[in-house]
């Protein structure tokens, strides 16, 4: 999963989640948004240390469609 090609496909998706969140414009109080953040800060971390997983970008696409 190391592999820079990969990596960028994966920070690609990441960085589209990250607007679709943007552009939501979630409330203060949605009971998701805890876990959301959660999410995308592992992934934000794991972006600079490009250790990427699908599965942590599918966690982040989950996390996202339950707000």
């Amino acid at each position: 999963m190391h592999d820079p090609i990969t990596q960028a496909r994966l920070a690609m998706r990441l960085d589209r989640y990250l607007n679709d969140y943007t552009a939501r414009k979630v409330k203060e109080d949605n009971p998701y948004r805890e876990k959301w953040h959660a999410v995308s800060q592992e992934a934000d971390i794991a972006r600079v240390n490009n250790n990427l997983t699908p599965e942590l970008i599918d966690d982040v696409r989950i996390a996202l469609n339950k707000l």
